[in-house]
């Protein structure tokens, strides 16, 4: 069938085969080091399916819905999925660091499904038909001011506009969008691409006022608005001062990048300083500024301890910039950056390396130093319109997200500090619905069919071999990874009459406690101590603290139980202790189907 007899070793063809895995990325360790792919949640008893895509979002965009609406072309209704509980799908489609795809399943097999490229293609695909389906789903009564035109700020006109709320907001710069209008590289977005989300805003009715700086809080209110969201933004710009010598804001650099095109002059050595996103895109801009020869970005620890999303960390080494790492900025001083060695050290608070300086110095050419070393919130601000702070100059606020100023609200950067984009639309929507006192978005997800599902994880594609929606697992639907990792089956899917979800039982006697299922699962816990245990024997429950049962006899059923602190015999249609009523089909279901397994 197509195989060659066995002739002796193709010397030739391993070493091709070798060299191959050098640079093959299926082998090659990720630039960074992998964040957690678990939820804070540990793994419930009953109905533990869950997408963690789904989970991962911010927001909990109902991903595997419109995936699946996607692959079947349905645009339109992928795109009201979508809008359920995304205001800005074409900023979100484009430059949103998709912690959902950090979190799919996918990425155990190969790639992670293309979840913000197929957001995008939606929104495209349907933008006139959701323009003109979209309105307001009632009205609340509600007036409110939204302070600043960024993502957050945009989010939140949305959430309110949509709750039936007249919204008015206002921005100080000529355009909405903000920091992704005016910070992030055009290369990256374009303002067209905001103005289709703008447009939204404008269908919804929002009252929008371009080139209006509000400096007064106590104003708004005597306008007679219910409600103010401030979403101003971490505007306070930081500076890093080297022996004397400031180097150029990263911020300031990308926003005069923006205003002329390209065309800044930086010289031909050009340093960046920082691991964040910020930083890429600052190296990433200066390489397509004219004159340029060197993008030098400077890090006092390595890549994998970078901030940097993994993605806009390749992208900027595509691009061609050199990453000098293990090194700490000293001084500025003839056309130099003197730097010090550094070496990694034990491990901080956050989990990263910790960090030594040693006595080496480097030095690098620069024509030009950029530093992009974080934003400050705007306390000035928040203090003159008589919001409380705390410690750290932040606005105060309760777990509606309003200020010590009533009917006042805080999000976005301005909040808690630089974030990504789709945080900022959370808070938004917690404080529009704080505000409405009703939640904004509905349930619309759509379980996959079940059929097929699990014939998926068999298919080894990437993106360009197979449409996304074919590679979505549909986890919410059928989850699973417990069982499929054990490698002695200790983990069993139960069909429960009653339940449209398969339950999961642990199997005590079959596991040796290898822990696979602990770091496949989807939660911050191990099914083989969380999930509900069928021992094999009394005495083999009692050395075990898991919650679960133990047949004592089959007729009629009869079982010692424990559960949520309890521990009892329970025998079917006796009086006495009884387990809730899931679980108790659960237990018969077991007994009857599964009694293979007793």
């Amino acid at each position: 069938m197509g195989v060659k007899p066995f002739s002796g070793i193709d010397v030739a063809a391993l070493k091709k085969t070798a060299l191959a895995a050098r640079t093959d990325r299926h082998h090659v360790k990720p630039a960074k080091l992998p964040g957690s792919r678990k939820s804070e949640e540990t793994v419930p008893i009953l109905n533990c399916f869950i997408a963690p895509c789904e989970e991962g979002c911010p927001i909990h965009q109902d991903v595997a819905t419109y995936m699946l609406l996607a692959g079947e072309g349905k645009y339109e209704e992928a795109m009201r999925v979508i809008q359920e509980r995304n205001a800005l799908p074409f900023i979100t489609g484009t430059i949103c660091s998709h912690p959902c795809m950090s979190r799919c399943t996918r990425n155990f097999y190969e790639m992670p499904v293309q979840i913000r490229d197929t957001k995008l293609v939606c929104a495209q695909n349907a933008y006139e038909k959701a323009l003109k389906g979209l309105c307001a789903t009632g009205s609340c009564g509600v007036k409110a001011a939204v302070v600043g035109g960024g993502p957050a700020g945009m989010a939140a006109a949305y959430y309110l506009a949509k709750a039936g709320a007249e919204v008015s907001l206002y921005e100080k710069r000529d355009r909405l969008g903000g920091v992704v209008s005016a910070i992030i590289p055009d290369f990256r977005i374009d303002d067209s691409v905001i103005a289709k989300d703008a447009s939204f805003l404008t269908k919804l009715g929002v009252h929008i006022f371009c080139n209006t700086e509000i400096k007064s809080v106590g104003e708004l209110k005597k306008e007679g608005f219910d409600a103010v969201v401030l979403a101003v933004g971490a505007y306070q710009r930081s500076s890093l001062t080297l022996e004397g010598k400031t180097a150029v804001n990263a911020l300031d650099f990308l926003e005069e990048f923006n205003a002329k095109k390209g065309q800044v002059d930086l010289g031909k050595q050009v340093v960046v300083i920082g691991g964040g996103n910020t930083a890429m895109d600052t190296a990433r801009a200066a390489k397509r500024c004219s004159g340029v020869g060197h993008v030098y970005l400077v890090y006092r620890r390595t890549k994998r301890y970078m901030p940097a999303d993994e993605h806009e960390l390749l992208l900027a080494l595509e691009d061609g910039v050199e990453f000098r790492e293990l090194l700490a900025p000293l001084r500025i001083a003839d056309g130099k950056l003197v730097c010090h060695v550094t070496a990694l050290g034990e491990a901080d608070a956050s989990g990263r390396a910790g960090v030594v300086e040693t006595d080496e110095l480097v030095e690098i050419p620069a024509d030009t130093v950029i530093a992009a070393v974080g934003e400050k919130v705007p306390t000035g601000f928040y203090e003159e319109n008589g919001i409380a702070v705390d410690s750290r100059g932040r606005a105060r606020v309760n777990e509606r997200l309003e200020t010590s100023v009533p009917g006042v609200y805080v999000v976005g950067d301005g909040l808690y500090g630089p974030s990504i984009v789709v945080k900022g639309m959370a808070q938004a929507k917690q404080a529009a619905e704080a505000i409405v006192g009703a939640e904004i978005s509905g349930d619309v997800a759509v379980d996959a069919p079940k059929e097929g599902i699990r014939a998926k994880k068999g298919v080894l594609a990437e993106p360009e071999k197979l449409p996304d929606s074919a590679r979505c697992l549909s986890c919410r639907t059928v989850c699973e990874n417990c069982v499929d990792v054990c490698p002695n089956r200790a983990n069993v899917s139960v069909k429960v009459p009653g339940f449209d979800m398969a339950q999961i039982i642990h199997v005590d006697y079959l596991c040796n406690e290898c822990g696979n299922c602990k770091s496949f699962c989807p939660y911050a816990s191990a099914p083989y101590l969380g999930k509900f245990t069928l021992f094999a024997c009394e005495q083999d429950m009692k050395e075990s603290k898991n919650d679960g049962f133990t047949v004592l006899n089959l007729q009629p059923l009869s079982c010692r139980v424990r559960l949520f602190g309890s521990e009892y015999v329970w025998t079917k249609g006796s009086p006495g202790q009884q387990p809730a009523e899931g679980m108790c089909a659960l237990i018969e279901a077991v007994c009857r189907d599964y009694a293979y397994l007793i």
